[in-house]
């Protein structure tokens, strides 16, 4: 506590204060629902960083604009209907005696949209860099990873061809000011403006993303127009002492981006606009993946000269960031007077119990390594994890990530009266009991005819939503019907699926299967997310085989089916694995599995030693035993590897005999 006197003693920001100079900086996690909610996988995660002893929280990344959202968990604050999950979590950080604020963010030509917005188009003058930028991207990523993140970067840049017009610019202007009202109704103490990263706020203020009419190069105080605005709107929508931060970008590292100069002129011009304090970071999308950009950060505290000098030209408070990753190094740069606060980014996340640590002054602090996998992570839109972390963390936070998307609605494809019958006899058995999850279950019933075989009458679609409605009458059900599908039109049903699948979103998809129908081998292995149900004649369907990998894969299946079917009755599973290594590795694995999903007590596993192929190996036992059911995890491995490697699903599901398989992505 002596040693350490400085990063642990009071300081103000405005009319708020701060218990220390310690403030868990924004890293997005990745972690609110698809459509923008706030998840209790986030709350939990701030309320960690809260309890962590830190005096400022800074919630990341949170879209002001449908149009604004960079990643399919972007948390929103676009729309009033956000403010109960945006309340609750602001109360979470404030029970860990820690301020909450809440950064706004717009990506601009970063962002997840149809129409991404720009204040230039992007012109031929930087090409070469760009080109050269996306390479170091790409070889980021592993081999199997890069053709769909490359197709989608082009995608994306094919976009970027349009230029905000006066009516965008004032639409996002207004926008970040409601945002920053419902953060404010929303109990946050603060909000921060996200000027960094590449994002719209900074390419409104670089002139490689702002440019004239000529392809000439704006002024500082022309290309800070937008941004004071944005200020000015947020002013007035709050009150008047409710702080305003900013997070500013030092170096961009970019042709004609920004540099430390310009960015201690826009710094001075955010002050004479009443800007509270100033978060330093360095580095965009487009620059921080090269050699030399990766080499710098790398280094320890590599910000402090820069920082230093921000701090003689102004007068504001600054938050310095850059790999303060030991709490000597944090109190050096306060004691010398590089920053007033000192913010802890992924070096808290590498090790929540940081200040604890801190403190005590006698245990070995977890030091983030700077690997930038969780850079990665969030990239792939996997959600933040650490490689620091224990197993058993990771795998857990990558099992909760993966049912931020999961959705209670059903898909139910009829093609014919034989379909109905099978429906009848399994779907009791399929759908969980109790009422743990059927009160949000709903399912659509969708018809489709094919011009070959006997049509469905109307009257034989009424009778059938008539037994749902009377047999399942916990689900809520509706009818669709589709057009009829021409004989010769092979691809019919794939088409009319997948466009189905578009218009909702379905959690699960329940389909009678039909041997040898290339169809629903595509529908199948296809579709992400999700869970696909081919419904079989065997009648015992409670006598399940789940063939387990022991793969992340094994803990989403046993997650599912405990989630699922944990009320309900008479359902007998055995778990089997095909050995390529010795029996106690394998088991103690499966324990680790069980206590990960969060199983009281490991059911046994059977395990095999392969002489044939793995597929060939499970549909031995199927074929032996008395099973109805066959539940498998799918791997989730690229459509390379799956062409080079064979599928064990596509195998077993080649050789079913009257099963009903189940297969989880």
């Amino acid at each position: 506590m002596t040693t350490l006197s400085a990063i642990f003693s009071p300081f103000n920001i405005g009319p708020l204060a701060l218990k220390n100079r310690l403030v868990s900086l924004p890293v997005y996690s990745g972690y609110a629902h698809s459509d923008g909610r706030v998840s209790s996988m986030l709350i939990e995660h701030y309320r960690q960083l809260a309890d962590s002893g830190v005096a400022l929280v800074t919630v990341a990344n949170a879209a002001v604009s449908s149009d604004g959202v960079v990643a399919k968990h972007n948390l929103r604050v676009d729309r009033d209907e956000f403010i109960p999950g945006l309340a609750r979590l602001a109360a979470t950080i404030k029970q860990g005696n820690a301020l909450a604020c809440l950064q706004l963010n717009h990506g601009g030509r970063f962002a997840a949209t149809e129409q991404p917005l720009l204040p230039s188009p992007i012109d031929g003058s930087n090409l070469a860099f760009n080109v050269a930028s996306l390479k170091n991207f790409m070889t980021f990523f592993p081999l199997e990873k890069r053709f769909r993140l490359t197709r989608n970067f082009l995608n994306q840049t094919g976009k970027w061809r349009r230029h905000m017009t006066a009516a965008d610019i004032g639409r996002i202007i207004v926008e970040f000011g409601a945002a920053a009202s419902r953060a404010y109704r929303a109990g946050f103490d603060l909000i921060e403006i996200h000027g960094a990263s590449g994002y719209l706020i900074c390419q409104f203020l670089s002139a490689f993303t702002n440019r004239d009419d000529g392809e000439g190069v704006r002024d500082v105080r022309q290309r800070a127009a937008i941004p004071l605005a944005v200020i000015r709107e947020i002013k007035r929508q709050v009150p008047a002492d409710f702080p305003i931060g900013f997070r500013l970008l030092l170096r961009e590292w970019v042709p004609d981006g920004i540099d430390l100069p310009e960015a201690i002129q826009i710094a001075e011009l955010l002050q004479q606009e009443g800007v509270s304090y100033l978060s330093a970071s360095v580095g965009t999308y487009n620059s921080i993946f090269s050699s030399e950009a990766l080499q710098h950060m790398g280094r320890a505290a590599y910000l402090r000269s820069d920082v230093k000098q921000l701090s003689r030209a102004t007068e504001i408070p600054i938050i310095i960031s850059g790999r303060i990753i030991l709490p000597h190094i944090a109190e050096e740069v306060i004691r010398d007077g590089v920053a007033g606060l000192v913010g802890l980014g992924r070096p808290l996340r590498a090790d929540i119990k940081w200040i604890e640590k801190a403190r005590r002054g006698s245990e070995s602090i977890r030091l983030c390594n700077n690997c930038n996998g969780c850079l990665k992570q969030v990239i792939m839109e996997r959600g933040f994890a650490c490689i620091r972390w224990p197993a058993m963390q990771r795998e857990r936070t990558a099992l909760a990530h993966r049912f931020l998307s999961r959705s209670a609605e059903s898909l139910w494809v009829i093609t014919g009266p034989e379909d109905q019958t099978l429906f009848r006899a399994g779907i009791p058995n399929l759908l969980p009991e109790g009422q743990t999850l059927s009160a949000s279950l709903s399912a659509t019933v969708c018809f489709i005819e094919r011009g070959f075989q006997q049509k469905i009458s109307e009257d034989v679609r009424r009778e059938f939503m008539a037994w749902c409605d009377t047999c399942l009458n916990y689900i809520t059900c509706q009818s669709k019907s589709i057009s009829e599908i021409p004989q010769d039109e092979s691809g019919g049903f794939n088409r009319i699926i997948r466009t189905e699948m578009e218009k909702a979103s379905y959690g699960m998809v329940f389909m009678a299967r039909e041997p040898h129908q290339a169809w629903q081998k595509r529908i199948l292995f296809r579709e992400r997310g999700k869970i696909i149900v081919l419904l079989g004649r065997n009648i015992h369907y409670r006598q399940v085989l789940v063939p387990v990998d022991l793969s992340e894969t094994t803990l989403l299946v046993l997650a599912m089916l405990q989630r699922i079917y944990s009320n309900t009755r008479g359902m007998q599973f055995r778990f089997m694995h095909v050995l390529r290594g010795p029996s106690t590795t394998a088991e103690k694995r499966w324990q680790e599995l069980m206590r990960t999903a969060g199983y009281a007590a490991a059911f046994p596993l059977q395990t095999l030693q392969a002489t044939d192929a793995v597929h060939t190996e499970i549909l031995k036992v199927i074929n032996t035993g008395n099973f109805g059911m066959v539940v498998m995890g799918k791997r989730g491995v690229s459509g390379i590897k799956r062409w080079m490697l064979g599928s064990v699903s596509t195998g077993v599901l080649k050789g079913l005999n009257d099963q009903t398989l189940v297969l989880m992505d």
